[in-house]
């Protein structure tokens, strides 16, 4: 075959038996954070490099994160099911103004 490199996401098991059929393989790389998925052991064995890109989707999760904060203000889950099941109750959840919100938390994002 004609590679030298795979690209994983988390879902995805690199596990001892896929390194030693990939004959050619010179790098697995982990799209996010962590390599729990991979065989370092194996890989290492092998001569493959496993590398990962743990600031990738920062940015995202923070805007996620602050997504949800919103959502959870307005009681925006709740809102969604009821609408689901034919229900509309006016119901405003909290208002931001003058009030203080924040995120707390470690590592890139909290």
């Amino acid at each position: 075959p004609d590679y030298n490199g795979l690209i994983v996401r988390s879902a995805t098991k690199v596990n001892a038996e896929v390194i030693k059929a990939a004959f050619n393989l010179e790098i697995i790389g982990r799209a996010g954070t962590g390599t729990d998925n991979i065989d370092a052991v194996a890989a290492s064995e092998a001569g493959v490099v496993v590398m990962n890109t743990p600031g990738g989707n920062t940015n995202s999760a923070a805007e996620h994160t602050c997504a949800l904060l919103l959502a959870t203000c307005r009681n925006l889950p709740n809102r969604h099911s009821e609408l689901m099941n034919g229900e509309w109750n006016r119901v405003n959840g909290i208002e931001l103004q003058g009030k203080t919100i924040g995120i707390i938390g470690l590592g890139r994002i909290g």
